[in-house]
């Protein structure tokens, strides 16, 4: 059961208490940016559930899109709805990879919303489950939510990040905003019902994000109101930070359905050989842009990666196509001398009397990249 407050501001509506985060000593560096397009890639799964929060695809949906306006970064973001007469549903995007991570590591913590259709009150809100010892359940779940960040409407005692303003892009700051909690410690929501997570650390010094049930523990969300209200918001560049690094997730529409076959023996500078074989058609195949399933034919293999060392993949995670430079990226997870890996494989195709170029990198520290010596590559 998904547990939700409602708060009286003309209309009545679900609300997140707040709470800000401590900012650790350790500084935050530049984030780095990666492209999410597609559902599953970079630990964001999308998930749309009923009101008691059971997955139930016909209460709304999660799609990548252009714009809507202009998205804080690339063209795009990721839209949340729920259906007519379905707002106690949810629509939700989560990300696994910050299972374990304690609250008082986290050195950044923000995003950007834009809405289009709420029930007056209500914007693509932040939620964090957590697991802490010392709470009365073992479990709970904190809400950042930008309507409370203001002292009319929030805290006064809270940093004022300003009114909500509808069809507006607006830079929400989680980390140094204000929360409330399922059990009710921050508060629940509306006029000083809402508290920094500093002093829910305070608390719970022990604090750690869980992926819940198996989901992820970090969500933007909308929904979970009433059945009549109706939710219509988009999501972009949300930013976590740990210990000083920082990661930047840019939602962007898929990209055409591209196709990237061949391969053959490469040299570099060095006078290292290897060689590559890839096949990636999954929009053709899968109808899923880059979701890698080795079954639909998306692979790269090497025998050889220029070190003696084969490679195999066994998961594509993104597949971009720059037609202006006649190349493909592809980045993915798989083994090398069956040890796991992450790699990114950049492609140039052959023709306009070149021979085609390859670049291999791989999360073990080795890279290599040269012209192929026989073969081809072609993308299209």
């Amino acid at each position: 059961m998904v547990l939700r407050r409602l708060f009286c501001f003309g209309a009545a509506i679900p609300l997140a208490a707040t709470g800000a985060l401590v900012v650790s000593e350790v500084g935050v560096s530049a984030a780095t940016v990666v492209v999410v397009s597609h559902d599953g890639q970079h630990g964001w799964h999308s998930l749309v559930t009923d009101g008691n929060g059971t997955a139930d695809p016909s209460y709304g949906s999660v799609t990548f899109v252009t714009g809507p306006g202009t998205p804080p970064r690339g063209v795009g973001s990721v839209r949340l709805k729920t259906n007519l007469g379905k707002g106690d549903g949810s629509a939700q995007t989560r990300n696994t990879n910050y299972g374990g991570t304690k609250l008082s590591n986290l050195t950044e913590l923000n995003y950007y919303a834009y809405s289009a259709l709420n029930n007056g009150q209500q914007f693509p809100f932040l939620s964090l489950d957590v697991l802490a010892a010392t709470t009365a359940t073992g479990h709970d779940r904190l809400f950042f939510e930008p309507p409370y960040q203001e002292p009319l409407t929030g805290n006064p005692f809270c940093p004022n990040q300003g009114p909500t303003v509808m069809v507006t892009w607006q830079k929400w700051d989680a980390l140094n905003g204000c929360w409330w909690d399922n059990n009710n410690e921050l508060g629940s929501g509306g006029f000083m019902g809402v508290q920094p997570l500093s002093t829910y650390i305070a608390a719970h010094s022990d604090a750690t994000i869980v992926n819940y049930t198996g989901l992820g523990g970090l969500r933007l969300a909308v929904g979970f109101a009433s059945s009549t209200d109706n939710f219509d918001g988009n999501v972009d560049m949300v930013t976590v930070g740990v210990s000083g690094h920082s990661t930047s997730y840019d939602f962007e529409p898929p990209a055409a359905c591209t196709e990237s076959d061949g391969g053959g023996d490469f040299q570099d500078e060095h006078g290292r050989h290897g060689n590559v074989q890839m096949d990636n058609d999954s929009c053709e195949e899968s109808g899923h842009g880059g979701n890698g399933d080795s079954g639909q034919g998306d692979r790269v293999d090497s025998s050889d990666r220029g070190d003696g060392k084969d490679f195999h993949s066994s998961s594509i995670q993104s597949s971009n196509y720059d037609a202006s430079a006649n190349t493909m990226t592809i980045t993915g997870l798989g083994t090398s001398n069956g040890i796991p890996v992450a790699f990114t494989l950049v492609a140039l195709e052959t023709g306009n009397g070149g021979p085609g170029w390859v670049s291999m990198v791989f999360s073990d520290g080795y890279a290599i990249a040269g012209n192929l010596l026989n073969g081809s590559i072609t993308l299209n």
